[in-house]
């Protein structure tokens, strides 16, 4: 691949639901693994935009999730140093947030005054989830250091030549009100939808429509089997299977992110990942990056 074919690519910074892996408080076989062997360790689902025909890269976050202090150190080549601190890696570009979810929005903090102490950082998200941090004490020490950037769905925002980002109103739970979109970003050769979280696929008319539009779809696979819920109630979110039969001839390529720790897609000797393997989709992987 030339310089020029790799000049805008989406690097996937994690795969987990919004605890990672290990859980915190689970002592199961994969979690007990992870804890015990640093190797093991996943992140929470994050996908980063990364633009090289500028000089240093333009670096945008979808997402700020709580492991965003070792997401951020595997952009150092492409953030540089701090312009000012050159002990410091220099700060993203933007934030585009899905929703108000822990896994999407707990690492925001760490731009705060106590950690990176970020200046003027662009945080694009819903109106209501913009009002919601403006409006909860908790937040206040961070609102000294980002732009809130109101991006409401249906809008579409140019971010430089030949590469777009829409945010597109998505089902999901939603216990403040704040909304939960996805991202369609079109670059120069590609176009991806990002889509961490969903309820239900039938809730949402319009998915057939975005998924055969999109060269490359991320999209919600946190459980594979509602065995993996130890007989709690069902959670919101579609199960691997549903989501294969509905898209199984998609023309671009289906990725599956988000997933739970309890998900045996995540073991690739797992017979779920072998089933996987013999269709056309695959489970997103860190570090993946992926031409736009």
């Amino acid at each position: 691949m030339t310089s020029s074919e790799s000049s805008v690519t989406a690097v996937v910074l994690g795969i987990l639901q919004d605890g990672g892996l290990p859980h915190i408080g689970c002592i199961c076989a994969r979690c007990a693994a992870a804890l015990n062997d640093p190797r093991r360790r996943l992140y929470a689902a994050c996908l980063a935009l990364v633009d090289r025909r500028t000089t240093p890269s333009a670096v945008w976050l979808l997402d700020a999730t709580p492991d965003v202090t070792w997401q951020l150190a595997q952009l150092a080549a492409e953030l540089g140093p701090h312009p000012l601190r050159p002990e410091r890696l220099r700060q993203p570009d933007g934030i585009f947030l899905t929703h108000a979810h822990m896994g999407h929005i707990g690492g925001l903090p760490q731009f705060g005054p106590e950690a990176m102490a970020a200046v003027d950082l662009p945080v694009y998200a819903t109106p209501p989830l913009l009002a919601l941090l403006q409006n909860t004490t908790l937040w206040r020490p961070l609102l000294a250091c980002i732009q809130p950037r109101p991006f409401p769905p249906g809008e579409t925002l140019t971010l430089a030549p030949n590469l777009q980002i829409t945010a597109v109103p998505v089902p999901h739970r939603d216990e403040w009100g704040a909304g939960t979109v996805a991202f369609f970003v079109r670059g120069p050769r590609r176009s991806l939808l990002y889509l961490p979280d969903i309820d239900a696929w039938e809730l949402w008319p319009e998915s057939r429509t975005w998924m055969d539009t999109a060269d490359l779809a991320l999209v919600d696979g946190s459980f594979y089997s509602i065995a993996e819920l130890g007989g709690r109630p069902p959670v919101a979110h579609p199960l691997v299977p549903d989501t294969l039969r509905r898209f199984a001839e998609i023309p671009g390529q289906l990725l599956l992110t988000h997933l739970n720790h309890t998900n045996p897609l995540l073991d690739e000797d797992s017979l779920e990942r072998s089933q996987l393997a013999a269709g056309r989709a695959r489970v997103a992987s860190p570090g993946m990056r992926l031409e736009l």
